[in-house]
């Protein structure tokens, strides 16, 4: 048997902007059907020999390869890798590489290989990493020594590596280090910028190829936040003065219901925040959040409550979580969505208790789940297999005890109540009248202290939720799932629990270094090859994706209307479980996909029209109804400018949208349709492209 690897299972991913030499050589994958092995082999004349035929039945392309280099003069630094076969009669009918001279010299002493050369040329690893411009190449194996059927698989797909277990091969570490093309950079900047911003443009993709992703994450995350304005106070209940007046010329001030009474205004500056500001990471991750701590204008549509709810989560993405879970408690706009605002003590004269409900959907959907969790996501099981609740109902009961007492900030002007009414500005008050100062059962049966301030008693249920080892996982998993993929591997979610419990610099919950790792891990990186990697594009993400990509300038209504048609009202979540379940199976797969949820004939077919409407009509009219209005303006010119030539034109969208992962079916397909207009209709060349491109399953799924 060959000998395993003690270098480390996964190794760091290193920024691609160091290059010594473009790669000049594939290594292609095959697996034979028959015998049930992998083979890679970078020689072309020997992967035609295998296409035709010539190697036998069974043989197929997985549509994996990783890059070499054909000769040892071609980069600096470049080892040899030994190829050998299973010695015939004794030996594995398989193949095994390796770059390691220990490891090839080893190998050569075992009568059951046979060493055939040099396959092709690499980088070694150093130490448990690889040097800039290279990516890891991942060994597993099938555990085949004792029924004398070795076989090795090779990957740079660290989220298929993570998945060997499920097809039967074991982990065996990062072996050898392949090269990245310039190509592979920017492909790979694409995919950065589709997981950490509202989509990429062709200037941020090269400003990210150039400079790295690392540092265009850190970047990201010094950013300031982009405000939303300061929209004033109104009365909880509509005057019958505030009314729409229709009447044209508009002014400012002509839609008082429309522009106070519901979200237009705030999801107006939604979009064009998500298409123009700077700090697009910060403003992704904090949609993220508000898919997870979740308000809605179903059941409060005051304009200047939701844009404070939702500027809060902004100013607080790149926070402390027991930061965030403490602001996210003390919002009115939380409190009175999920009823703490104005939850007094039990009255047994009233006879009345607590209100339960922040209680429970504070531990269920913002820090804990339902099921304990083991740090890799997984549901920790019982001694007889079954799984155990993170809490019961007395801990529910203690926490909406600790709830207690808490009311509106007092409106200017008015008298204190304990009660006081409706009123979105600023933090909830506590009042000592109201709460509950007895001791209360919190997680793990844990007793809470008599006698504390209303300030104590808070923070001290805050602290016993945020030190519970399932808000790790839990919350690493909505960001991998929100930003990077709806299956994310075990081993995955656990570097992210590693990182949010961060115990070696005793800093829990930083939620800078947790979005950080979620973007810059190696399953989040690089090319991918593993089938179930990636998620579906939820319909504002589709949206304010084909805006950016097409250099749009917008005043956001076209977009909020068609993010509606599209299955998804913006910031009216039909309830606290956000637009989609998140525990949502795209049907007949077993596949985690939340964002297939809102994915129906209906919305499937309006996805194909709104993409049809922005790319022929090009600019939507500005609305007469809002002032200052200036519709929606796409810029095809970059793409027009190519349209004679239909392959560049297809080649340049492939790279700018799919990350180079059109496949040959549909780039002939694209050709063929534009070569169908005329030559001298260069627009309508381009619009058809983009068309086929856009409402294509490889663009509305992430990957």
């Amino acid at each position: 048997m060959v000998r395993k690897h003690s270098i480390a299972l996964f190794a760091a991913w290193a920024p691609a902007i160091a290059f010594a030499a473009e790669p000049n050589g594939t290594a292609i994958e095959y697996f034979n059907s028959i015998i049930g092995h992998y083979f890679v082999t970078a020689d072309p004349a020997e992967a035609g020999f295998i296409d035709g035929g010539g190697a036998g039945p069974g043989w197929s392309r997985t549509g994996g390869s990783f890059n070499v280099f054909r000769n040892a003069s071609d980069a600096p630094g470049l080892s040899p890798v030994c190829r050998f076969y299973g010695t015939p009669g004794i030996g594995p009918n398989s193949h095994f590489y390796t770059s390691e001279p220990g490891e090839c010299e080893l190998v050569k002493t075992d009568r059951g290989w046979s060493y055939e050369g040099t396959a092709f040329y690499v980088t070694r690893v150093n130490g448990t990493a690889c040097s800039a411009g290279n990516t890891p190449l991942y060994r597993s194996y099938n555990n085949g020594y004792l029924r004398n059927d070795s076989n090795h698989r090779f990957t740079t797909d660290a989220s298929l590596y993570a998945k060997s277990p499920a097809f039967g091969y074991q982990a065996e570490g990062v072996v050898m280090c392949s090269p990245l093309s310039v190509a592979d950079n920017a492909a790979d900047a694409v995919r950065l910028l589709r997981q950490g911003s509202f989509g990429p443009t062709p200037a941020e993709t090269a400003r990210v190829a150039s400079m790295g992703a690392p540092a265009w994450v850190d970047q990201q995350l010094a950013m300031a936040s982009t405000r939303y304005p300061d929209y004033p106070y109104v009365a909880a209940n509509r005057p019958t003065a505030c009314v729409d007046d229709r009447a044209q010329p508009i002014r400012a001030d002509s839609f008082c219901a429309r522009d106070n009474y519901t979200l237009y205004p705030m999801q107006l500056q939604f979009f064009r925040n998500a298409v123009a500001a700077p700090d697009q990471l910060r403003q992704r991750v904090a949609f993220a959040l508000s898919q997870l701590m979740v308000t809605s204008g179903v059941d409060n549509s005051r304009n200047y409550a939701m844009a404070r709810y939702q500027q809060m989560l902004a100013d607080r993405a790149f926070g402390n979580y027991y930061d965030l879970l403490q602001a996210v408690t003390l919002s009115p706009m939380m409190g009175d969505y999920l009823d703490m605002a104005n939850n007094n003590k039990a009255s047994a004269t009233a006879r009345t208790k607590p209100n339960e409900n922040y209680a429970r959907e504070v531990m269920q959907l913002f820090s804990l789940g339902t099921y304990v969790l083991e740090q890799d996501g997984s549901k920790r099981l019982d001694a007889s297999g079954r799984t155990l609740f993170t809490y019961d109902q007395a801990t529910v009961e203690g926490f909406a005890a600790v709830f207690t007492g808490w009311t509106y900030a007092t409106i200017a002007g008015a008298t204190e109540r304990n009660n006081n009414p409706r009123n979105y500005l600023g933090e909830m008050r506590a009042v000592d009248a109201t709460h509950e100062f007895a001791s209360k059962v919190l997680l793990g049966g844990t007793p809470s202290a008599p006698g504390l301030t209303m300030q104590q008693d808070l923070a001290g249920a805050h602290r016993n939720i945020f030190e519970h080892p399932n808000v790790g996982p839990f919350i690493g998993r909505h960001l991998i799932r929100m930003l990077v993929t709806s299956d994310p591997s075990a081993s995955y979610v656990a570097r992210i629990s590693a990182v949010f419990a961060n115990t070696a610099e005793m800093i829990r919950g930083d939620l800078r270094a947790v979005v950080r790792a979620v973007l810059l891990d190696p399953e989040a990186r690089g090319r991918k090859q593993d089938p179930a990697f990636g998620k579906l594009t939820e319909p504002v993400l589709y949206l304010t994706g084909i805006a950016r990509a097409l250099g749009a300038s917008t005043d956001g209504v076209y977009l909020r209307s068609q993010s509606a048609t599209l299955g998804q009202s913006l910031f009216y979540s039909p309830s606290v479980f956000n637009y989609f379940p998140a525990g949502y199976v795209v049907p007949g797969t077993g596949l985690p996909g939340p964002e297939f949820g809102l994915l129906n004939s209906a919305t499937a077919i309006a996805r194909a029209n709104v993409a049809n409407t922005l790319v022929y009509t090009t600019a939507i009219a500005p609305d007469a109804n809002l002032f200052g209005a200036i519709g929606t303006r796409l810029d095809l010119s970059r793409y027009q400018a190519l349209a004679t030539d239909a392959a560049t034109l297809t080649d340049q969208l492939d790279r700018d949208l799919l990350a180079g992962t059109m496949g040959g079916a549909m780039r002939n397909a694209i050709v063929t349709a534009v070569n169908a207009v005329a030559a001298s209709d260069t627009l309508g060349r381009a619009r058809a492209a983009i068309y086929l491109v856009v409402t294509s399953a490889q663009y509305q799924v992430q990957r």
